[in-house]
């Protein structure tokens, strides 16, 4: 069975029946060979696993950056197709394809493509808008149809 004062610790009564668990004045255990210890090695180990660990997390936040970027552009692109496709001016075309640039500077990188093609039922068009945009050494693209 232990007493209090093997952790460090002793009873002191201050003489008004009320006691208090008051730190010990023991000796420092640091010169001490018993005293249990990380070795060198252990600490390098950690510092090796910690490391290579750090290296990891700094790697997925790179990636969750670029995912989020390119996540961004596509959805510009899908807004910028959807404003295509919704704009009078352009539903009324006729059939054959049109390419262009968005006029705002924002959305220079941008461009687009419409293409209207006829269908079995001739009262139908099936309208095709791709919004292109350089991502790296290649283009990326978002395309929607919509039969009117």
């Amino acid at each position: 069975m232990s007493h209090i004062s093997d952790f460090g610790f002793q009873i002191s009564d201050l003489g008004s029946g009320v006691s208090f668990l008051l730190p010990c004045n023991r000796q420092s255990e640091i010169g001490n060979p018993k005293s249990k210890g990380f070795t060198l090695l252990e600490v390098m180990i950690a510092v090796a696993i910690l490391a290579m660990v750090l290296i990891s997390l700094l790697g997925l936040k790179n990636r969750s950056m670029q995912d989020v970027m390119r996540a961004e552009r596509i959805t510009t692109a899908t807004l910028l197709a959807k404003r295509l496709m919704t704009d009078p001016v352009m539903t009324k075309q006729q059939v054959g394809e049109e390419e262009g640039v968005f006029p705002e500077e924002i959305f220079k990188d941008y461009q687009w493509k419409k293409t209207v093609s006829p269908t079995p039922i001739t009262v139908i068009k099936e309208v095709r808008v791709a919004v292109l945009w350089k991502e790296g050494e290649r283009f990326d693209m978002v395309e929607l149809v919509s039969y009117e």
